[in-house]
């Protein structure tokens, strides 16, 4: 006899039904919606390491260059699946999964993308041909009754729930099946509304007729497979089956005679590929319906409260008041920890309140909508209840555990010895480590995590080096995620350690590299990972490719991860001969190349490169090395004489050579009254003086001799001029702290200007309209600031 249970996955009210069921028919076999490709893994659930949530992986094989394809079948312990596998294999009954095998699955979605491809690709060489026709057409009826059918087709349970008063399909099915212990009557009532509901879909798609999307063709695959599937059982000689499978599959697996046909032509000839498979831990999150695997579970911690209550219910009877008792003391306690006040006598009144709702509402036990009301009102006096206590409760974070035996792929053993030698865990909350680089086990810690984190694991994330300046602290955040075990699964391809394999994949990525600054990156992740062999490699492909660029702003992107990796070097014991040569080397190359490339910037570009020089020299400060600190002194003497430049950028190495010294007042002031002499345009002056006064008040403070020049330059602009220029002025102006902006105004305001000996005649009456007007831009970013 066939028995189709038509569940929700992971609902323990389904799980519960489930369980009653099979004690009730007692099955001989046991068909499970799944994977067939591992069907071999059922028989390793006898192990008694096995602690839910689990999951089958089941991927294509990895390959280099190429991302393997994966789906993830998680189980929760509330899951009826999982019940179901576990019934199983405790009675010894025959038990496999029925889904349409994923090596038919894979290579039908490949199959399907590359046809979809070549159909774009030969429009694409066709070109546009629609007319105007074609554009005119009027939208047909079908668009409007559509999106009807493909709303019920992704929620089947609204429209039932419409139909039973419900707003929320979700909650509609909590009071229908996971809060009701049920066996044979729920599942022909669940499989008589499904079949209802796709009947309607059946008759308004022979009515408006539309092309299949891809869902809806490997849905045909799927159901033809589950009763190939059930047939084979049946020609087996088993007499008692139970197939449990998703609800809204369940009408169409009774009709196996009159389908034969049709589904042995479907599935002729399907397409194959290769797969390997194995449990995984997973994680509670994972579950939630926005972890993008299709789990569907809104508030995982209230399935696995409901769980735990039905497995404690004596005689069927679920004590409906410990339920609430339990939920809003864990709600009380979460609060406490938050910080907020929670008394006994909240909880006692609480659950009255929650009592006399479902006494008026007609219910037994709660649901979430009905304690959320409850804890708002009572506990949270009114407020809207906190989001991450909430978010605590709901998620009940943890992590599954697959018993060590069952890892099979040497790169993950070795992986876990190492998570173990250095008392590490693989927890799903995040857990936060600090570390101290001075002592040898932190480091060989840090050089693991740093290995993980190269390869691409979402398990360690450095979120700092500590609150200090130094470089011997770091701070990470451990947080494994199920997916990182189909990380390591691909990158057993590289090696059967993760040391080893992180040194075949670094030194593959630079053989592939064609990007001098990437290459710098991967030096840095060389040493910061203790990966001293591929270190060699590292720098001949640096040397190699940095000989092709000639460009000096992709020489300082290369320089900036290499001097940070220098810096490790006394804290993290690392022999940096060789990468100290290749620094000095490039630096020595960067600053020979200034002058003539200076040349050639325009204005956008001159005032980009001029914070890049201010990065070089503090890039050579952290250097310490007095040659380079000469040459670079040599070289903003060169750059100084190429008063060809553009005016910004000459304007800003004469203020970099200020601030170093390597100018006096005296040389200053000629350069700046070169630069806003007559002989100069009125453009030139203006941007050669935004770049040397920008952020630079003190020095027209401190030095009357600079300010006469400024003062006598602005003086001498006409009024034409003088406007055109303002809002340089004004810019150059707003960089000024407060204080200094304030300063400037009282210098202009009380006309302190020092005199000189002048050829000409001052004209009084044309300087203080000069002086007015730079009063009346400066004042407001006085006031502004």
């Amino acid at each position: 006899m066939l028995h189709i249970l038509g569940i929700r996955h992971h609902g323990p009210g389904s799980a519960r039904s489930v369980c009653n069921a099979m004690a009730q028919i007692k099955p001989d076999c046991i068909l499970i919606e799944g994977p067939p490709d591992a069907n071999a893994l059922i028989e390793q659930l006898h192990h008694a390491d096995f602690r839910p949530p689990v999951a089958l992986l089941l991927n294509t094989p990895a390959q280099k260059e190429v991302r393997s394809q994966a789906v993830f079948y998680p189980f929760a312990e509330f899951s009826p699946e999982w019940q179901a596998l576990q019934y199983a294999v405790q009675q010894q009954v025959a038990v496999e999964f029925m889904d349409l095998p994923l090596q038919h699955s894979f290579a039908l979605q490949q199959q399907w993308q590359a046809e979809i491809q070549q159909g774009l690709d030969a429009q694409q060489n066709e070109g546009d041909d629609c007319t105007e026709d074609d554009e005119e057409i009027e939208p047909d009826v079908a668009e409007n009754a559509l999106p009807n059918v493909f709303a019920i087709r992704h929620d089947p349970i609204q429209l039932l729930a419409q139909q039973a008063g419900y707003q929320d399909s979700e909650r509609f099915w909590e009071h229908l099946v996971e809060q009701q212990p049920h066996a044979g009557q729920m599942f022909v009532a669940i499989n008589d509304a499904m079949a209802a509901l796709r009947n309607y879909i059946t008759e308004q798609t022979e009515q408006f007729p539309v092309e299949q999307d891809t869902a809806t063709r490997i849905e045909q695959y799927r159901e033809a497979y589950m009763r190939k599937i059930i047939r084979q059982a049946e020609k087996q000689g088993y007499e008692n089956i139970v197939v449990i499978c998703g609800a809204w599959h369940a009408p169409v697996l009774n009709d196996l005679k009159a389908t034969r046909k049709d589904d042995t032509e479907l599935l002729k000839g399907l397409p194959k590929t290769k797969i390997e498979s194995a449990w995984i831990a997973w994680t509670h999150g994972r579950l939630s319906r926005d972890s993008g695997y299709g789990a569907g579970v809104q508030a995982v911690g209230w399935y696995a409260h409901l769980w735990k209550h039905y497995q404690q219910a004596v005689d069927g009877q679920v004590d409906a008041e410990k339920i609430s008792i339990d939920w809003l003391s864990q709600f009380a306690h979460a609060l406490r920890q938050a910080g907020q006040d929670a008394s006994s006598a909240q909880i006692i009144d609480a659950v009255q309140l929650i009592q006399s709702l479902l006494q008026l509402r007609g219910r037994c036990i709660p649901d979430l909508e009905d304690l959320f009301e409850v804890i708002q009102t009572v506990l949270n006096h009114g407020l809207e209840i906190p989001q991450p206590v909430l978010n605590k409760l709901l998620q009940d974070e943890k992590l599954g555990q697959v018993p060590e035996a069952l890892i099979e792929l040497p790169i993950q053993k070795d992986f876990l010895q190492q998570v173990k030698h250095f008392r590490l865990k693989l927890e799903a909350p995040h857990r936060e480590i600090t570390l101290d680089l001075r002592n040898a086990f932190d480091l060989e810690k840090s050089q693991f995590l740093h290995c993980v984190t190269l390869l691409g694991v979402a398990w360690a994330d450095l979120a700092g080096t500590g609150s200090g300046q130094g470089s011997f602290k770091e701070v990470w955040q451990l947080s494994w995620q199920p997916e990182s075990s189909l990380y390591l699964n691909e990158m057993s391809l590289w090696g059967n350690s993760i040391e080893l394999a992180s040194q075949n994949y670094v030194e593959h990525q630079l053989r592939q590299s064609d990007d001098v600054a990437q290459v710098a990156r991967w030096i840095e992740h060389i040493l910061l990972s203790g990966l001293d062999q591929s270190l060699d490699v590292a720098l001949t492909k640096l040397d190699e490719l940095s000989t092709q660029h000639q460009d000096p702003s992709v020489i300082l992107a290369t320089l900036k991860p290499l001097i940070t990796a220098l810096r490790y070097g006394s804290v993290r014991q690392l022999s940096t001969v060789h990468l100290q040569q290749v620094v000095e080397h490039l630096a020595i190359r960067l600053m020979l190349s200034l002058p003539s490339y200076c040349l050639q910037l325009n204005a956008e570009s001159a005032q980009q490169f001029a914070q890049q020089l201010q990065s070089l020299y503090e890039l050579l400060g952290q250097l310490q090395q007095d040659e380079l600190l000469q040459l670079w002194q040599e070289t903003l003497q060169k750059l100084l004489q190429q008063e060809q430049m553009q005016g910004y950028l000459h304007g800003y190495c004469v203020r970099l050579a200020r601030q170093q010294q390597v100018l006096d007042i005296p040389q200053t002031q000629a350069y700046l009254s070169r630069a806003l002499s007559v002989g100069q345009t009125a453009d030139y002056s203006a941007a050669w003086f935004e770049g040397f006064l920008t952020h630079q008040a003190l020095l027209l403070i401190h030095e009357p001799s600079l300010w006469m020049i400024v003062h006598q330059w602005v003086a001498g602009l006409e009024e034409s001029q003088f406007i055109e220029l303002l809002p340089i002025l004004a810019r150059t102006a707003a960089s000024f702290s407060p204080a200094e902006a304030q300063q400037l105004v009282q210098k202009v305001a009380q006309k302190q200007v020092e005199h000189v000996a002048q050829t000409t005649a001052l004209d009084v009456a044309r300087a203080q309209a000069v002086l007015d007007e730079i009063y009346a831009y400066l004042q407001p970013v006085a006031v502004e600031s």
